[in-house]
């Protein structure tokens, strides 16, 4: 095939014009190519030519182009991973593409989500029913312990908590209007929870302005009115903030906004705030408590109990771009100058991104999106991913995804524990 009939196939499919017989061709091509390094630069230069090509609008091409995310690799822990010639490309977009390097055979793929026009991808994935993704779910829970299901309940003013209103703003979110703060006696405060399940994620305006984002299985507990002298909230799982800059009337100090955070595994500790924009990731069945920054500044203090008795304590001051670890207990506080950040906010964007991510902790986050339950079948768990792919498709779009690797297998089974969508075999 000569280059020009590949940079027109190529052109075609970017634009989402290619026929099925050209998507076909343009496939049966890349698969025979075997570890070709200066195929790999040519499909790379192409993009970068036909970014401006006059077929289409440059901001076209530049949207198409900076839509494309570095796609799923996996490899042995014994191999070396290779990196995508395109990976100066691979911004965050508002297209589901996806390119993918099989690096057993070293077979380039490139394909898109949703492409009516394209072939179907052959795939192993045994599929009984499909599974949709989660969705805008969660439970409020009043200071009376009375429960509010959200996705269910209409929009409008759900409940008073002293002087708070409660609103359903949409079917995403929930926001909280009352005065920012006042006086209250300890025994006055209302404290409520929303909780997002497995399958889950929603959006809540605290009440005094800050924006939080719950991913799945996650919950977070607050008073329905905050004190003059602190806000203090309770999360597990996982959460982004967008902290609102607070200073009491007649005052002149900002009022700090404190977030404690803990697992079963034993790391507990608190972020303290004025005012920014950070996400914390405390799940129980994850190895640390990450705190990473984007905006602001944020202090972090991991507290823990000590065997002679008493507590430790110590911290840090992060730096938008950096990311704290609370490893299990007895493991100090570490500090990360350069996490990938997009990787953090994927979830909130609406993807799964991964980066040289194994198995057992990409299908942890497959768990929690798509309220399943994850089996594993094979013994063969050293293998390592790198992609991104959007949450908005059914489970059996993700998993075939993943299967043209040649390193993994699934099935979807329809009998699982109680309350979950199904059950995921993971096979050799």
């Amino acid at each position: 095939m000569s280059k020009e009939r590949i940079q027109h196939l190529l052109q075609l499919y970017a634009a989402n014009q290619a026929s099925r017989e050209e998507v076909e061709e343009l496939f049966a091509w890349l698969k025979k190519q075997e570890g070709d390094d200066a195929l790999k630069k040519f499909i790379f230069d192409t993009a970068g030519k036909e970014a401006h090509s006059a077929t289409l609008p440059e901001k076209d091409w530049d949207r198409i182009w900076q839509s494309v995310e570095s796609g799923i690799t996996s490899a042995n822990t014994s191999a070396k991973i290779v990196r995508p010639y395109w990976s100066r490309v691979s911004r965050g977009g508002i297209a589901a593409a996806v390119l993918l390097l099989v690096m057993a055979g070293s077979a380039w793929f490139y394909f898109s989500r949703p492409k009516p026009t394209s072939a179907p991808v052959v795939s192993a994935v045994t599929i009984k029913k499909d599974i949709a993704p989660g969705g805008n779910k969660a439970l409020l829970t009043l200071a009376d312990g009375t429960t509010i299901v959200l996705d269910t309940v209409q929009t409008g003013l759900l409940a008073l908590q002293g002087q708070t209103k409660i609103i359903k703003q949409n079917t995403a979110q929930l926001i909280y209007n009352s005065p920012a703060t006042s006086e209250q006696k300890a025994g006055e405060v209302l404290y409520n929870r929303v909780t997002t399940p497995h399958g889950g994620q929603f959006q809540l305006m605290l009440p005094d302005g800050t924006n939080v984002w719950l991913n799945a299985g996650s919950s977070l507990c607050f008073p329905a009115t905050f004190s003059t002298s602190k806000r203090m909230v309770q999360l597990t799982g996982e959460a982004y903030f967008e902290v609102a800059s607070l200073t009491p009337p007649g005052g002149s100090k900002k009022v700090p906004f404190i977030v404690k955070i803990g697992t079963s595994s034993g790391a507990q500790g608190e972020i303290e705030v004025l005012g920014t924009h950070f996400n914390v990731n405390a799940y129980d069945d994850e190895e640390a408590i990450k705190t990473t920054l984007l905006e602001g500044k944020v202090k972090v203090v991991k507290r823990e109990t000590v065997p002679q008795g008493g507590s430790k304590e110590e911290s840090g001051i992060l730096k938008p771009g950096e990311q704290a670890v609370l490893s299990r207990a007895h493991s100090p506080l570490t500090i990360h100058h350069s996490p990938n950040v997009q990787q953090v906010m994927a979830w909130k964007n609406g993807y799964f991104r991964f980066k040289e991510t194994g198995i057992r902790e990409l299908m942890r986050q497959v768990e929690r999106w798509y309220n399943v339950e994850v089996e594993f079948k094979t013994d063969r768990t050293d293998q390592y991913y790198t992609g991104v792919v959007s949450r908005s498709q059914n489970i059996s779009a993700l998993l075939q995804t993943l299967e043209l690797t040649g390193t993994v297998h699934f099935q979807i089974d329809n009998h699982a524990a109680k309350g979950k969508q199904g059950k995921i075999i993971v096979l050799p």
